[in-house]
C-alpha cells in the first residue's frame, strides 16, 4: 500500500500541477488576448498617426516642391535680370566713353577755334596798328616836325618860341 498511496499522492500532485498549469495558461491566454487587443488598438492608432503624418508629409513635400519651383523660377528671373542689367551697364559705359571722347574732341575744336580767333584778332590789331595807327602817328609826327620847323623859321623872324608840351616831343621821337 505504500506504493499505492505513494502513487495516489504522486498522481494527486501531478493533477494539481496540471490544474495549476491550466489555470496559469488560462491567465496567460487572457492576458495575451488583452495584450493583443491593446497592441491592435496601438497598431490602429499608429496606423492612423502614420496616415496623418503621411498626409502632412505629402502636403509638406508638395509645398517644398512648389516652393522649389518658385525659387527656381525666381533664380532664372534673377539670372536673366542680372544679364540684362549687365548688358545695359556695358552699353551705358560704352555710351559714356563715346560721349566723353566726343566732348573731348569738341573741347579741342573749341580751343583751336579760340586760339585761331585770338591769333586773327592779334593779327587784325597788328594790321590796324601798322596800317592805320602807325601811319597816323607818323603823319602827326611829321606835321609836328613841320610845325616845329616852321616855328623855328618863324621864330628867327619873331623871337624864341616856348614849347607847350612834352608829349609833342615823344611823338616826334
Amino acid at each position: 500500500m505504500e506504493s499505492s498511496t505513494l502513487l495516489t499522492v504522486f498522481a494527486g500532485i501531478v493533477t494539481l500541477a496540471f490544474v495549476a498549469q491550466c489555470i496559469a495558461i488560462w491567465f496567460l491566454s487572457r492576458d495575451l488576448r488583452r495584450l493583443a487587443v491593446r497592441a491592435e488598438q496601438m497598431g490602429t492608432d499608429v496606423a492612423r498617426t502614420v496616415e496623418q503624418l503621411k498626409g502632412q508629409i505629402e502636403t509638406f513635400v508638395g509645398t517644398v516642391s512648389s516652393t522649389a519651383e518658385r525659387i527656381k523660377t525666381l533664380q532664372e528671373n534673377l539670372t536673366a535680370s542680372s544679364e540684362v542689367i549687365h548688358r545695359r551697364i556695358v552699353s551705358v559705359d560704352r555710351f559714356l566713353s563715346d560721349t566723353t571722347e566726343s566732348a573731348r574732341m569738341q573741347i579741342v575744336r573749341i580751343q583751336d577755334a579760340v586760339d585761331l580767333a585770338c591769333r586773327r584778332t592779334e593779327q587784325a590789331v597788328d594790321m590796324l596798328y601798322r596800317g592805320v595807327i602807325a601811319p597816323v602817328s607818323e603823319a602827326g609826327a611829321i606835321v609836328n616836325g613841320l610845325r616845329a620847323g616852321l616855328a623855328i623859321l618863324m621864330r628867327r623872324a619873331k623871337g624864341p618860341v616856348v614849347r607847350t608840351s612834352h608829349q609833342d616831343e615823344e611823338l616826334f621821337i
